[in-house]
C-alpha cells in the first residue's frame, strides 16, 4: 500500500512511519527489543493490515516485516483470534516464538494450497522479497489471492475469520473449510459455488441410495449427477430450477453458506451441503439436536442436547454418558439420557455412519463446517424416514434493532406432509441484551404483522443450555396492535448460516419448518 500509515509496537519501544509509493517503509527504534507487532492503514482508511516480528533480540538487531494479506492470515492462524485484537492486546510481556510462527506459517500455506491458492512463491510470509506491482513471485501470490476472493464473492475478513476459527482444527478440516469459502461463486448468489455438493436423498428407502454427489459449475449454471447434466434456470437470486431431459424439475433454494434445499412436486427431495471431507475428531463438542419423523419417539422427542467425543462416541469428553438430554415432554422438561450410545464412523462413500452399540448402522450422516467455525450435521435414516439436524453450541450474537430478513419457508407435518414454499419477512424491533431476547415484527404484506420474541442462547428452567439455538415462547407473541396472539407455536430454532430449522416443542402440535434467507 502506498502512503499507508504504519505503527510499530515492540516489547521495548514503538514508532510510526509512512510507506512510500512502492509500499516500502523503514523505522529505527533506539533500545528496541523484539517481538513486535505492526499495523498498516491505507491512506483512505478503507484497509487495515497487521503483521509481526517474532523473537527476543534487542540492541542493534534488524528485522524485516511484510504487512500483507498473508501476514494478516498468519496472525489469525497463529493466534486463533482476530488479528486486530491480537495486535491491540500486545504488551511488553507478550511472547512470540519464531518456532511457533514457522509452524503456523507451514500450516497456513498448506491449507491455502489445498484450497486452490498456489503459495509456493511466498514461502516466507514475513520476510520474503516483494516487488510491488510485478505480479510475480510473492506479489503474484497476493494477486492470485485477491482474484480468488473476488471470484468467490468473499472478502479478506471472511478468509481471516475462517482461518482463525479453524486454527485448532486438523489440516484436513481446515483445508475443506477454506476450499468451500474460496470456491468460485455465481455472480448473483455467493452461496452457489463451483465444486461438489453432497445431496442427502429423501426420495429413497434404500440406505445405499441415501446420498449422492453433484458437481456444480457456478459460472455455467449447471449441475451434473452421474452422466446427467442439469441446467440451473434462474427464478430469482439464489432461487433456481434444475432441468434436464427426462428428469423431474427440481427447485433449488441456496443459502449463503452454500447449503441448499431441493424441492419437487411431491415435496422435499433432498438437502445439499458442500461435500467436505471432515475428520471425525473435528466433530467433537456439544450440539443442539432436532429431529423429525412421522411417528413420535416418546424417548428422545423432537429436540434435545447431545455431545460427541474426538473418537466419535456419542458422549462427553470426560468419558461418562452424562450431559445428553432428550425433551419429549417439551421445553423446560428435558430428561438426562445416560444409556450407552452409538459412535460416528467414517464411511468410504462419504460422510459417516452412526453405529449403535449393537453394531447396527442406524443413520447416515454428513457434516459441514462453515467459515464461521460452526458445524452442521445432517442425519438421515432412509428406512424410517427420520431426519436429524445437529448444530454446534456456539453462542449466537444478538442482531441489531432494524435488521430486516426476508426468506423462503416450508413446513412438514406428520399428517399433511410438506407445505408449499412461501415467502415471508420480519424486522427486529427490540433487543434486550441483558435477557438475550429479540422481538421481531412480521410483514403485514406477506403475513399479518404480528410480533414474536425469541430467547437467544436460552437456558431453560432446569439450567439446561441451548447455546446456539433460539426459543420462542408463544405467550410473548402479540398481534400488530399488541393484543394476545394465539397463532404462535412454542418452538426451538436452529439457525445456521442462512438456514433455520425449527421444530415444535409440544408433541400434540408437531411440525418441522425450514427457512432459507434470501440474499
Amino acid at each position: 500500500m502506498a502512503s499507508a500509515a504504519v505503527t510499530v509496537s515492540c516489547a521495548t519501544g514503538s514508532t510510526t512511519a509512512t510507506t512510500g509509493t512502492d509500499g516500502k517503509f523503514s523505522v529505527s527504534i533506539t533500545g528496541g527489543a523484539l517481538p513486535c507487532v505492526l499495523t498498516a492503514t491505507s491512506s483512505d482508511k478503507s484497509l487495515e493490515l497487521h503483521s509481526l516480528i517474532p523473537g527476543t533480540s534487542s540492541g542493534s538487531a534488524s528485522a524485516t516485516a511484510n504487512i500483507t494479506p498473508l501476514s494478516e492470515l498468519l496472525i489469525a492462524k497463529y493466534a486463533g483470534t482476530d488479528p486486530k485484537a491480537f495486535v491491540t492486546g500486545f504488551t511488553a510481556t507478550t511472547a512470540i516464538k519464531a518456532s511457533d510462527i514457522t509452524t503456523a506459517q507451514t500450516a497456513l500455506l498448506n491449507t491455502l494450497k489445498t484450497a486452490g491458492v498456489d503459495t509456493s512463491k511466498a514461502a516466507d510470509i514475513l520476510a520474503g522479497t516483494i516487488v510491488a506491482g510485478s505480479k510475480t513471485d510473492y506479489d503474484g501470490v497476493l494477486e492470485q489471492l485477491k482474484t480468488t476472493l473476488t471470484n468467490a464473492g468473499a472478502t479478506l475478513t471472511d478468509l481471516s475469520s475462517a482461518v482463525q476459527n479453524s486454527s485448532k482444527s486438523s489440516d484436513t478440516t481446515t483445508g475443506a473449510t477454506l476450499a468451500t469459502l474460496l470456491a468460485p461463486a455465481a455472480s448473483d448468489c455467493p452461496g452457489l459455488k463451483t465444486g461438489k455438493l453432497r445431496v442427502v436423498n429423501f426420495n429413497t428407502t434404500d440406505p445405499a441410495q441415501a446420498s449422492y454427489q453433484v458437481s456444480v459449475d457456478a459460472a455455467a449454471l449447471t449441475a451434473t449427477v452421474g452422466s446427467t447434466q442439469y441446467v440451473l434456470s434462474k427464478n430469482a437470486a439464489c432461487d433456481y430450477t434444475a432441468k434436464a431431459p427426462g428428469a423431474t424439475d427440481t427447485r433449488v433454494l441456496v443459502s449463503r453458506s452454500g447449503m441448499a434445499v431441493l424441492l419437487q412436486t411431491g415435496g422435499v427431495s433432498g438437502v445439499a451441503i458442500p461435500d467436505q471431507q471432515l475428520d471425525i475428531a473435528s466433530l467433537a463438542g456439544s450440539y443442539n439436536r432436532v429431529n423429525f419423523s412421522k411417528g413420535f419417539d416418546t424417548f428422545i422427542g423432537d429436540f434435545g442436547v447431545t455431545k460427541f467425543r474426538a473418537g466419535g462416541y456419542n458422549g462427553p469428553a470426560d468419558g461418562s454418558d452424562n450431559g445428553i438430554y432428550n425433551c419429549p415432554s417439551g421445553y423446560g422438561a428435558c430428561t438426562a439420557d445416560t444409556q450407552k450410545k452409538g459412535t460416528l464412523k467414517a464411511n468410504t462413500a462419504g460422510g459417516f455412519d452412526y453405529v449403535e452399540p449393537t453394531g447396527v448402522t442406524s443413520t447416515r450422516g454428513f457434516a459441514f463446517r462453515s467459515a464461521a467455525g460452526r458445524t452442521f450435521i445432517l442425519g438421515w435414516d432412509p428406512s424410517s424416514g427420520a431426519v436429524s439436524v445437529l448444530t454446534s453450541q456456539d453462542k449466537l450474537p444478538l442482531p441489531a434493532v432494524g435488521k430486516a430478513s426476508s426468506f423462503w419457508q416450508f413446513t412438514v407435518k406428520p399428517a399433511t406432509g410438506v407445505s408449499a414454499v412461501t415467502e415471508d419477512a420480519n424486522t427486529v424491533t427490540k433487543v434486550d441484551a441483558t435477557a438475550g431476547a429479540v422481538t421481531r415484527q412480521y410483514s403485514a404484506t406477506t403475513n399479518d404483522g404480528h410480533f414474536d420474541t425469541l430467547a437467544f442462547n436460552p437456558v431453560d428452567a432446569t439450567s439446561l443450555s441451548f447455546a446456539g439455538a433460539r426459543y420462542r415462547d408463544p405467550k410473548l407473541c402479540t398481534d400488530s396492535l399488541g393484543a394476545a396472539y394465539t397463532k404462535c407455536s412454542s418452538a426451538i430454532q436452529l439457525p445456521f448460516e442462512g438456514i433455520v430449522v425449527t421444530v415444535s416443542t409440544v408433541n400434540t402440535n408437531r411440525f418441522m419448518s425450514v427457512s432459507i434467507d434470501k440474499p
